[in-house]
């Protein structure tokens, strides 16, 4: 999965990020036994975070984060019959934010965050041939998700 954002400070300790991002992947069956298999993902997040005191290069926040998702697979058997199958869903969540950034040089950063948060995900469909199977809503607090970032300051 890939991403892109951009950061605004609307204060000197208080900024806003948005991001996008996107996947894809795809896996073709070597023979007529196997599949074909195709997915895709989108996301979109915005955060708000509070910077506290630069300790030597490094600047550790807290905020809070919004996001929405959404993802899409298609399974294909390779057989005689062959049968496609699609599955669907999304998912929105809200949480907290744990960071920092690391500026090794002028304008350039190394940054982690972590993010405690709750997501409620929608009802997925799968749709095999003429059958169409919707799954239950569903919500959960979880231990969040990491990430490492470069950071770019203009």
């Amino acid at each position: 999965m890939a991403g892109v954002g951009f950061r605004y400070f609307v204060t000197q300790n208080i900024s806003l990020t948005g991001g996008l991002n996107f996947g894809s992947a795809s896996q073709t069956g070597a023979d007529t036994s196997g599949f074909d298999y195709s997915s895709s993902t989108f996301g979109i997040s915005v955060d708000g975070d509070y910077h506290f005191k630069s300790l030597y290069s490094v600047s550790p926040y807290f905020g809070v984060n919004i996001n929405y998702g959404m993802a899409s697979d298609k399974i294909t058997t390779k057989t005689a019959a062959a049968v496609e199958t699609k599955i669907s869903g999304g998912v929105f969540g809200a949480g907290l934010n744990f960071g920092f950034d690391w500026y090794f040089t002028p304008g350039i950063a190394l940054g982690g965050k972590y993010t405690l948060g709750f997501n409620s995900i929608s009802a997925k469909e799968k749709t095999t041939g003429s059958t169409t199977i919707t799954y239950p809503k569903g919500s959960f607090i979880g231990t969040g998700t990491g990430s490492f970032q470069l950071k770019v300051n203009f």
